[in-house]
């Protein structure tokens, strides 16, 4: 009886061994699990933030294109009429009209 006793006691060892390493590799399954969603979670809210800034940089660059281009089209307005064209060949390229004489004071 006391040798039946011996290998119910071993069998039992065994048992407790295996479960105690069952919740050890479970544990150290969960850290990893945890670990891995903090990290996930932190790498998110950074490429959050950044991608948040870049949003706002890209919205003031597009707003400043989008006044030059209301200004570009408002030139082009202007040159594009027969009067916008002539203070444009007056002013840029020195050119005259008919019977118009140009006089050009350079400074030493």
């Amino acid at each position: 009886m006391p040798e039946k006793r011996k290998s119910l006691d071993k069998k039992h060892v065994r048992r407790i061994y295996k479960e105690r390493i069952y919740y050890v590799l479970l544990f150290a399954v969960m850290c990893v699990c945890l670990f891995q969603l903090v990290f996930g979670t932190g790498v998110n809210i950074t490429r959050l933030i950044a991608l948040d800034r870049q949003i706002h940089q890209l919205k003031a660059l597009n707003k400043g294109a989008s006044q030059k281009n209301y200004q570009l089209k408002e030139e082009l307005k202007t040159y594009s009429s027969y009067s916008g064209i002539e203070e444009l060949a007056r002013n840029n390229l020195k050119m005259v009209g008919k019977n118009e004489v140009l006089v050009l004071i350079r400074k030493p």
